[in-house]
C-alpha cells in the first residue's frame, strides 16, 4: 500500500495554530491518513480529512500546536482513535501507537493478497488493526483495488509485448499456429484490462455500517 514514513526533520514549525497548518500538514504526510494509507482524493480532498493529534490533546497540552505531534488523518480512523492512548511507549512490541516519523507503517503489517486484510506483525500494529477497525470493508475495497491496478498494469504491459510480437511475426511470415496464439493472448490481455474497469466502477466505496464496529 501506500504508507509512507513522515519526515520529522523537514518538518517546520510556523507561527499560529494547528487549525492554521492543515495544508502543510497534508503536504508533510503525502496527502494520505498516517494510519490506513487511504488518499484524500476519495473523500473529497482536504475538507473532508482531519488533523490528528498523534499524542491527544486532552492528555498532552502542551502538544496542541506541535507540528511534531500532528499528522493527517481520514475521519473514520480519527473518529476511532480520538483520545485513546494506552502508553506513552514507542515499542512495537507493546500495546501503544507507533510514531508515524519513527517507522514506515508498510513495515508493521503483512497483506493478505487472497482476501486483501492486514495481519500485524508486531503487538502494537495488531492493537491498531482492532481498534481503528483497518480492515473495515471500505480498506478492503481500497487494498483490492491497489492490487487489481497491479494486475492491469501488467496486463497492459503484456497486451504491448504481443502486439509488437505480432508485428514482428507477421512481417517474418510466420506459422499460423504461433500467430494465433500471440493474438490468443492480446485479447486476454484486453479482456483482463477491461474485467479490471468494470469491477472498479461498479464497487462503492463503503457502506455506513462499514465503517462503524458493531458493539459487543
Amino acid at each position: 500500500m501506500q504508507w509512507k514514513k513522515i519526515d520529522k526533520a523537514s518538518r517546520v514549525q510556523n507561527k499560529g495554530e494547528y487549525n492554521d497548518w492543515k495544508q502543510q500538514i497534508s503536504d508533510e504526510c503525502y496527502h494520505h491518513c498516517v494510519y490506513c494509507s487511504i488518499h484524500e482524493n476519495p473523500w473529497g480532498g482536504i475538507d473532508h480529512y482531519h488533523i490528528d493529534h498523534f499524542r491527544p490533546k486532552s492528555k498532552f497540552v502542551k502538544l496542541i500546536n506541535d507540528i511534531t505531534n500532528l499528522y493527517y488523518a481520514c475521519p473514520v480512523c480519527n473518529r476511532f482513535k480520538s483520545d485513546d492512548w494506552p502508553n506513552d511507549s514507542n515499542d512495537l512490541n507493546v500495546v501503544c501507537y507507533p510514531d508515524p516519523s519513527d517507522y514506515d507503517y508498510s513495515d508493521l503489517y503483512e497483506i493478505d493478497i487472497k482476501n486483501y486484510t492486514l495481519t500485524g506483525k508486531y503487538i502494537s500494529s495488531k492493537y491498531l488493526i482492532n481498534k481503528l477497525y483497518l480492515n473495515r470493508p471500505q480498506l478492503v475495497y481500497e487494498r483490492r483495488e491497489f492490487f487489481l491496478k497491479i494486475r492491469a498494469q501488467t496486463a497492459i504491459n503484456s497486451l504491448r509485448e504481443s502486439l509488437n510480437s505480432l508485428m514482428t511475426v507477421k512481417e517474418s511470415a510466420p506459422d499460423p499456429g504461433d500467430y494465433n496464439a500471440l493474438i490468443m493472448k492480446a485479447v486476454d490481455s484486453i479482456l483482463e484490462i477491461t474485467s479490471f474497469l468494470h469491477s472498479r466502477g461498479n464497487v462503492i466505496p463503503y457502506k455506513l455500517l462499514e465503517i462503524r464496529k458493531s458493539e459487543k
